[in-house]
């Protein structure tokens, strides 16, 4: 009996001790490094994950429509000796304050708010602009369904029928760089539900892939990490590419409202992701085409924009590709020309791999 109790204390201990270390591993696995853990000299966004510092230091440059070096000492961004930098300090906490004490600490206000791409904000209104704001059209009596609309789209880039018949694409791209100058050639491949994309620059080669799975990047032999969010647009730019039923990509799909973009008027639809996040899809009313597709990330001061402009729709082989495609985030942008599509080659599936190098 004393024998069997001895036991018992023994494994109830070591069940105690193992649930301590798995709930302090757990913890030790969710802690995120901070801005102020990462980087030198950071008074005010110190407990900011640390991945966030770059989207957030492009929302400043969009906002107020300037560079790093506005505020920043070009060369050393740790650097004091910048009156702007303070000043942009006691900024970041009025807007961290009005958040919280507003709005739940929900990033309602941003830099953009006031600024709205100029250096100092605007208490005036622009007489001028709000007398020629393009209203919102007209809304239907009758709302179009997800469904609908789903449908005229896959329509307009050939129907399922000839979609179907496409088992691989191997194109041929440029890339404009957000300086303007051009990089070719950029080889696209796809297969179903894989895409690689490989860039040639003067002194490295730049590729990213998603292999059904998983996204990855690379430069040279170098593997670049990718942030959750950087990841999702690869995998998203692959489901694009293969004309995937849109309905399995998202959870949940709304329509909202119909819009207008470049003067033409588009249905707005609502993708809700696994993790509850939403992505924006824009369908041109008349030809049923996508036309733009807008994801936000969640930062301390506000969503990063990711957009990516879908135009100059051409047929191969019977199937639609938009030929020109122009992405941007704030401050920063870029657009891939696509010259040359062929269909249906052999396409090796380690050029999707990883651990192809």
């Amino acid at each position: 009996m004393k024998t069997r109790l001895k036991i018992t204390a023994v494994v109830i201990c070591a069940l105690l001790a193992l649930t301590f270390f798995a709930s302090k591993s757990s913890m030790q696995a969710k802690q995120v490094e901070s801005a102020g853990q990462k980087f030198k000299n950071i008074k005010v966004l110190n407990d900011m994950p640390a991945d966030q510092l770059g989207k957030v230091m492009n929302i400043f440059s969009a906002s107020l429509g300037v560079n790093c070096n506005f505020c920043h000492i070009e060369g050393d961004f740790a650097k004091d000796g910048k009156e702007e930098k303070e000043t942009a300090r006691q900024m970041i906490k009025m807007n961290l304050e009005l958040n919280k004490n507003y709005f739940d600490n929900r990033p309602e206000i941003s830099c953009n708010t006031c600024h709205n791409g100029k250096t100092h904000p605007q208490s005036l209104p622009n007489l001028t602009a709000a007398a020629t704001t393009e209203e919102r059209p007209k809304q239907p009596e009758k709302k179009p369904t997800v469904d609908e609309i789903l449908d005229k789209y896959t329509q307009a880039l050939g129907g399922r029928e000839n979609l179907g018949k496409i088992s691989t694409r191997s194109i041929k791209a440029s890339r404009v760089e957000p300086d303007g100058k051009t990089v070719e050639p950029e080889e696209i491949l796809q297969k179903g539900g894989k895409l690689y994309v490989s860039t040639t620059y003067p002194k490295t080669v730049v590729s990213e892939a998603y292999d059904g799975t998983t996204a990855w990047k690379r430069a040279g032999v170098n593997d670049i990490v990718l942030k959750t969010d950087e990841a999702e647009q690869i995998k998203r730019s692959a489901q694009i590419f293969a004309a995937t039923d849109l309905k399995t990509v998202y959870q949940k799909m709304d329509f909202r409202f119909v819009d207008k973009i470049d003067g033409k008027e588009v249905y707005l639809v609502t993708g809700t992701l696994a993790d509850n996040s939403r992505e924006r899809l824009y369908f041109d009313a008349q030809t049923g085409l996508l036309v733009r597709r807008v994801s936000l990330t969640p930062t301390v001061l506000g969503n990063f924009q990711y957009q990516v402009d879908y135009s100059d729709y051409k047929d191969f082989g019977g199937v639609k590709l938009p030929t020109t495609m122009r992405v941007a985030v704030p401050n920063i942008s870029w657009t891939r020309r696509i010259s040359e599509v062929k269909n249906n080659l052999p396409v090796d599936d380690a050029k999707f791999d990883a651990a192809t190098k």
